[in-house]
């Protein structure tokens, strides 16, 4: 009983310490990413496993931006369904990430979705990867 709770522990530290590790080498830039094939594949595995995490974080946001938009009531109904779809989609994208990590796909590694992670002034992205709503852009 004690040796699967530690266990568990273990595993919840390990998962949060790749997902701060990921989130420090997007916050300082490019200076801090290898190059390399190898460095390519880290990258996406940390973004999709940011992804997989941290997609719930797109309905609060979605939430907030359309509550923004509109009155709370509207805010709250469109914010909530429209985050629930990006929600499910970053999190698709994270595991897709996250599977497909050895294979550059798509060319050369690149995120599929535009911001490559759910909270791009927290996680290091550029803010051009957004719309002039502020809404995310998808590159299919």
């Amino acid at each position: 009983m004690k040796f699967g709770r530690i266990l568990g522990l273990a595993a919840a530290g390990l998962i949060i310490a790749m997902a701060c590790s990921t989130a420090q080498a997007q916050r300082y830039g490019d200076e801090y990413r290898d190059e390399s094939a190898f460095g390519k594949m880290q990258n996406k595995l940390g973004r999709g496993l940011t992804n997989v995490f941290t997609g719930v974080v797109e309905i609060p946001k979605n939430i907030s931006r359309e509550w923004r938009k509109s009155d709370p009531a509207t805010g709250f109904i469109v914010g909530g369904v429209k985050g629930v779809g990006w929600a499910a989609t970053r999190m698709a994208v994270g595991a897709f990430d996250t599977v497909t990590f050895p294979v550059p796909v798509p060319a050369n590694y690149e995120p599929l979705m535009q911001p490559a992670t759910p909270l791009p002034d927290v996680w290091g992205e550029q803010l051009p990867y957004f719309d002039r709503d502020g809404d995310p852009k998808l590159t299919l």
